[in-house]
């Protein structure tokens, strides 16, 4: 039942109770009223009679028949006669009241004579009752009540209804938002809507914190905090819901990188700028990934130092692509940490296949993480390795190395190492885990680098090399992990075994990385000193790896050095490679030690690896193996020259060691200067990138013109960052000049690629012809700077809007020699004759422009550079047509064997 009719139900029964007592108080006061009647009328009959008989004489007969007649509808009287004893009654025969008829009044009587006397009695009327008229009153009071109550009840459940759909019916839209007004029309409800529109906004105000509240734990349980990114939890259930997938043939790539300086970065850095640092990198790598794997693929942070990118459906040349492209930006966003040291990245790539668990996947890319984080470097490791058995998780790993470093479970594995011709050198020891298969120590050393166990491995391998020194004489090189050489008590570990048994310490020979020479100087010095107190040695591997460790090389006594890898690979294409190992091999022989060259493939890359006068290394079994699974292209056969006679080397040894002594300070003061410039350099180029990167995020939709200028920022300081990476690299800032490190580049690619990155900011047109490839041998930084160049000119000259014009292509020269061209035409004023050759000389500046800005030395420097590749630039005057240059360079691979093509 509603409230309404329960009030209406009350106020009905409260007005009929109300009513019924009215009646019944109204009923007893007329039977008073009627009551007081009667003994009033009672009293005057009896009065009246008696004062009648007083008049007569003698007894009740003399004068009852002379009193007056009573009235049929007075009270009925009675004569007591008290002189007599007799009563008279005064009503008729038919008019006999009841016996137990009340006694209204009661009246004394006497006689003239005073013959009789009594008293006259008074009785009540039988049939007497309340007024007709009264109780008549009453019936109707009572209709009228009974109807006016009828059309009050009615007029109030209309009321209602009108209420209820009407105000009422507008307050409950009101509070749920959809006010129409109509509450308005009663004034008592306006407080009420009033206040139900108060609490309606602060009821939407305490939902909207609410809901915002929930999303921001949403977005904490789901993305990181700095970075924004999806996190380990939101990562682990995409990928493990991809995997669980219905498609069979749901496979793709997933890419992890971590930052390997993350410590050192927070300790040096505030942790507002290390965070800005990693959002800002954050929304450019996920930028760049989904502009390559397109919107399913997604960027995730695991914890503090690990990223990881999932690339569902997507190929391995694309995934390739992508973590290359993934490896520039990075590098491109390291952050300086000490001098001439930059953060580090160690980064890998695995694929995945539908129904593979996700601990199995990160297992394979946790191992090439430690692999990746042992090498020192920032190249690419792949997780899936043919053959490669792996223990998934650190504490599997923990577990097993742990377990045999108790029981003693390693043995090594020695192998005789020899140079080329057969002459053995020495002997090479090789840590291995014995179990149901074999581990090598490439397999069980990056994860115990990792757990700290390299150094406990280590000192195996120390204890078992003297156990072997003690049955078997002979030199025999143990190597050692970077990992090792930075936990603190190592050093004392092998000075304790060392010369516990010295005998067998002298035949050793400790090998480490160039790596640890330059991260670890004191603490390898001090194991230079240890080892030479018991006439141990210490040897370098790895050395083209880290050429900053040649400066460090005479300041120990060392017993050889050791160069292998691409470096080797390379030497046959790369005359600045020769160059420095030139250098390499001069320094080894001022010091009197062999350097060495491992890694040589083919006998070609044996005789110039010779010629250059390393000792070349026969590859071991295990590393003959390696090099199996890894097949390359044969190179062509290179015929080495004419080795010198003694006396020859002799007299250019000695020249080379006076001149070294004349360089040493000004190559010292040289290198210093190149790594004070390129910190120097770094340093404002990457805080101008972060500042546009930021201005990008801060002014998102601020306009097209906004947008464009802080995108053409962001290319020219990434230009500069790239330039300074490579002009001032470890690698050339060991050159003493500018030395081109020529390699196989496709001339219309590479146009192609500057081109791109010029257009955004040019109103010309900068159209690239060619139909095929262009291989050129060449050093890439060098060209596209004189490409660069050029077409800044041509757009420096030519009117507004005419297009730029490259054109590549293969050519021969007067001696049938195949060139690689490139040619950039303008459509300015060109060229006279008389200026084709002039324009190269430094400071040159045709007097109709001598107003335009410019020094004069662009062109000089760009023939200079082609001429250092064994290329040229030339100038072609075209009359009415603008200017012609033309790059020249060598051409390579099948091109070079069969030159075809117009003349050049």
């Amino acid at each position: 039942m509603r409230l309404s009719l329960h009030l209406l139900f009350s106020i009905v029964l409260l007005m009929g109770l109300l009513l019924f007592g009215t009646q019944l108080a109204g009923l007893w006061a007329a039977k008073v009223d009627a009551e007081a009647y009667q003994i009033g009328r009672a009293r005057d009959a009896a009065s009246s009679l008696a004062w009648a008989i007083g008049r007569f004489d003698g007894t009740a007969r003399d004068w009852v028949s002379r009193l007056p007649a009573p009235s049929a509808e007075g009270p009925r009287l009675r004569i007591d006669e008290t002189s007599l004893g007799r009563s008279i009654p005064l009503w008729p025969a038919d008019a006999e009241p009841a016996p137990d008829l009340a006694v209204l009044a009661r009246s004394p009587y006497r006689s003239a004579d005073g013959a009789s006397h009594g008293h006259v009695v008074a009785y009540a009327i039988p049939d007497d009752a309340a007024p007709d008229a009264y109780i008549t009153g009453a019936l109707v009071q009572t209709v009228l009540f009974v109807l006016a109550t009828l059309a009050w009840c009615l007029y109030v459940r209309r009321l209602m209804s009108w209420m209820r759909k009407g105000p009422l019916g507008s307050l409950a839209r009101a509070a749920r938002g959809h006010d129409d007004g109509q509450s308005a029309e009663l004034t008592e409800l306006v407080p009420v809507r009033e206040a139900l529109a108060q609490n309606r906004l602060e009821h939407e105000q305490v939902v909207a914190r609410l809901q915002q509240r929930i999303a921001m734990l949403e977005n904490e349980t789901m993305r990181d905090a700095v970075t924004r990114l999806p996190n380990r939890k939101t990562f682990f259930d995409r990928f493990r819901d991809i995997l669980r997938g219905e498609d069979p043939q749901a496979a793709g790539h997933v890419l992890i990188f971590r930052q390997r300086d993350m410590a050192e970065i927070n300790r040096r850095m505030h942790h507002e700028a290390t965070d800005q640092w990693l959002r800002l990198s954050a929304a450019q790598l996920q930028q760049t990934i989904q502009e390559q794997a397109g919107p399913q693929a997604m960027l995730a942070r695991l914890n503090g130092s690990d990223f990881a990118a999932l690339l569902p459906g997507l190929a391995a040349q694309p995934a390739l692509a992508l973590s290359e492209r993934v490896r520039r930006e990075l590098r491109l966003r390291r952050l300086p940490l000490r001098q001439q040291e930059w953060c580090r990245w160690a980064i890998a790539l695995g694929r995945y296949e539908a129904g593979e668990e996700v601990g199995s996947v990160l297992a394979r890319l946790d191992n090439a993480l430690m692999r990746a984080e042992t090498a020192n470097n920032d190249v690419l490791q792949m997780a899936d390795i043919a053959g490669e058995r792996r223990i998934e998780g650190e504490y599997r790993w923990q577990d097993l190395i742990s377990q045999a470093l108790d029981e003693h479970r390693f043995y090594l594995d020695v192998q005789p190492r020899s140079d080329s011709q057969g002459r053995p050198l020495h002997e090479e020891a090789r840590l291995m885990l014995r179990g149901r298969d074999a581990l090598p120590a490439s397999v069980f050393m990056p994860p115990a680098s990792r757990l700290g166990l390299a150094a406990d491995c280590d000192i195996q391998a120390l204890r078992l090399a003297l156990d072997t020194r003690a049955r078997q004489t002979g030199t025999l090189v143990v190597p050692l992990a970077q990992a090792s050489l930075a936990q603190a008590h190592f050093l004392a570990r092998v000075q304790a075994l060392l010369e516990d048994r010295p005998a067998q310490g002298r035949q050793l020979i400790l090998e480490i990385d160039a790596h640890s020479l330059v991260d670890y100087y004191e603490t390898v010095r001090a194991l230079c000193e240890i080892a030479a107190a018991v006439g141990a040695r210490v040897g370098v591997q790895r050395l083209s790896e880290q050429f900053s460790a040649i400066e460090k090389l005479h300041q120990l006594p060392l017993a050889y050095v050791k160069v292998g890898g691409g470096f080797v690979h390379s030497l046959a294409a790369s005359p600045g490679n020769r160059q420095l190992a030139s250098t390499i091999v001069r320094t080894a022989h001022a010091l009197d030690i062999p350097a060495y060259a491992a890694d040589a493939r083919e006998d070609a890359q044996a005789a110039l690896l010779s010629s250059l006068g390393f000792i070349v290394l026969r590859p071991l079994p295990y590393e003959t193996a390696a090099l199996e699974e890894f097949p390359t292209q044969a190179a062509p056969s290179i015929e080495p020259p004419p080795v010198p006679g003694p006396s020859t080397l002799r007299k250019r040894q000695e020249r080379s060691d006076r001149r070294l002594t004349e360089m040493a300070g000004a190559l010292q003061s040289h290198r210093q200067l190149q790594s004070l410039l390129s910190h120097e350099l770094r340093t404002p180029a990457a805080t101008i990138s972060a500042a546009a990167q930021s201005l990008e995020t801060i002014l998102a939709g601020s306009g097209q013109e906004v947008d464009s200028r802080l995108a053409r920022i962001r290319r020219a300081v990434g230009r500069m960052i790239d330039m300074i990476d490579q002009m001032l690299s470890p690698e050339r800032r060991d050159d003493q000049a500018m030395v081109p490190r020529l390699e196989t580049v496709d001339l219309g690619e590479l146009a192609h690629d500057v081109c791109a990155s010029m257009q955004a900011d040019s109103a010309h047109p900068l159209i690239v012809r060619n139909e095929e490839a262009v291989p050129a041998l060449c050093d890439p930084l060098l060209t596209s700077l004189v490409l660069r160049n050029l077409i800044q000119n041509a757009i420096k000259y030519s009117p507004a809007d005419q297009p730029v014009l490259v054109d590549a292509g293969l050519a021969t020269t007067g001696a049938q020699h195949a060139m690689a061209w490139l040619a950039v035409s303008d459509n300015g004023p060109g060229l006279d004759e008389d200026e084709i050759e002039a324009i190269f000389e430094p400071h040159f500046r045709r007097s109709a422009h001598r107003e335009t800005p410019g020094s004069g030395l662009g062109l000089h420097l760009a023939r200079q550079i082609c001429i250092s590749q064994e290329g040229n630039l030339t100038a072609q005057a075209q009359p009415g047509q603008g200017a012609r240059f033309v790059i020249t360079l060598p051409a390579s691979g099948l091109a070079a064997l069969s030159p075809q093509g117009e003349p050049v």
